[in-house]
């Protein structure tokens, strides 16, 4: 069938060469250029996302039905082990005969002839067998075993037992089994219009914690009423949560997003901010093209500013009272929504990315004029990007100081950090895990 064999298609991809694209972009694409069905890209969608979002664990399940290790097999009969393997225990309503013998053609196509019987053999043993292999590790008490169930990488469990004791952990591996919905941004004046031309399907709702409005599956923008016009933005509800910090704490004055990215945060301050001006900076060209068209797209140009380049270069165009600093990051909080992020990390990149994060706020804090504000965010979990970040700097600066109000954020989702910043928990599937802490730079 025509999904399986792009879900393929695209997952071999994806782990060729550490690709950093993400599935669904390379779908969308793939849709586009051959005309694929609905039904198609259907399941070619829920294939990639089964696949990758708990890859370690198929891996793991494959391998006891295999004489040699998954690894030593050709990467293109490695990933349709693994890919068929996440279909057979987890797609619904699906044949998985019709899924083993889609597979077997694709590795048949690929030249691979001499492991046809193999996957055929091992696939049909997973199809019988496997769901007892995953009830095993479902009811395991091992942190491993756990983190492989919840499809965390398990190079990452020793940063993960560093933050969180053993039942916070337990229930934030549970959460992040949960699939993702997507949450929407709606400008005030356009608000009754776009709730009433929504697809009754996606059921809107107004979430109670922030301003998204809550929707019951994921959406591409295009669905959107009113997008193209400026009038919504799709948007995760922990990204605009820590956003909205924002407007409550500016005083004036231009503030700056440092690592600006495809510029939904901007917009979303430009929104509530009326007065404000806004110099974003992006490092990466495709993002910093993204951010400008999202600013023309919801009318904000003539109050911002963009600079493509490295944070550590740029100038702003004068000293910056408030200044966001969505950092680089694990993205271990949103692991579950852009599950190919997860296995791209790994200690050494990890390590570099955290040397990355406090670099970048040393700079922040010594660009940040005296009164203003530094608005750290990361979408990470992960202590040694959050807390001890927050705490090498304050013992660093001594003119800087933690704002404790955001202490107001209590109970479900929020977590207080220990003892800096608070953590969002992805406790619905409209939120994403999120860390951020409010730094003020004291006057002389």
């Amino acid at each position: 069938m025509r999904g399986i064999e792009a879900a393929l298609e695209i997952i071999t991809g994806l782990n060729k060469n550490n690709n950093e694209k993400f599935g669904s972009e390379l779908l969308r694409k793939l849709a586009e250029r051959t005309k694929m069905k609905a039904t198609d890209i259907s399941l070619a969608s829920s294939l990639i996302y089964i696949t990758m979002r708990r890859k370690e664990l198929w891996e793991a399940i494959a391998n006891n039905y295999l004489k040699e290790d998954l690894k030593s097999l050709p990467p293109v009969v490695r990933d349709c082990i693994i890919t068929g393997t996440g279909g057979l225990l987890e797609l619904r309503r699906f044949s998985g005969g019709v899924l083993v013998s889609a597979i077997v053609d694709y590795i048949r196509k690929a030249k691979e002839l001499k492991f046809v019987s193999l996957t055929n053999a091992v696939l049909h043993k997973i199809n019988e067998q496997g769901r007892e292999k995953l009830d095993e590790l479902k009811n395991s008490n091992r942190p491993e075993e756990k983190a492989l169930f919840a499809g965390v990488p398990v190079w990452s469990l020793p940063a993960w037992l560093r933050t969180w004791d053993i039942a916070e952990l337990n229930k934030l591996f549970t959460l992040m089994l949960q699939p993702p919905v997507s949450s929407i941004r709606i400008k005030r004046e356009y608000f009754d219009d776009v709730i009433s031309k929504i697809d009754p399907d996606l059921r809107p709702v107004k979430s109670n914690i922030s301003s998204a409005v809550h929707l019951n599956s994921t959406v591409a923008p295009s669905e959107l009423p009113g997008f193209n016009n400026g009038e919504c933005t799709l948007q995760s509800e922990s990204s605009i949560i820590t956003a909205s910090i924002v407007h409550e704490f500016y005083n004036g004055g231009l503030i700056l997003d440092m690592c600006s990215g495809r510029g939904i945060k901007a917009g979303q301050i430009l929104e509530e901010s009326p007065d404000a001006s806004i110099e974003c900076w992006e490092i990466s060209e495709g993002r910093h093209k993204s951010a400008i068209k999202e600013i023309e797209r919801l009318k904000f140009s003539n109050r911002a500013v963009f600079k493509c380049g490295s944070a550590f270069d740029l100038q702003p165009d004068k000293q910056p009272n408030f200044i966001i600093l969505d950092v680089p990051c694990s993205c271990s909080g949103t692991w579950n929504r852009k599950p190919e992020s997860k296995w791209q990390m790994n200690w050494e990149r990890f390590d570099k990315i955290v040397f990355t994060q406090k670099k970048l706020l040393e700079r922040a804090l010594k660009m940040c004029s005296a009164g203003g504000y530094v608005l750290y965010i990361t979408c990470s979990l992960l202590k040694q990007e959050n807390e001890n970040l927050i705490a090498e700097a304050l013992m660093k600066n001594k003119d800087c100081v933690e704002i404790s109000e955001l202490i107001k954020f209590k109970g479900d989702p929020f977590h207080k950090g220990r003892p800096w910043g608070v953590y969002v928990w992805p406790s619905t599937a409209w939120l994403d895990g999120f860390y951020c802490s409010l730094i003020m730079k004291k006057e002389v």
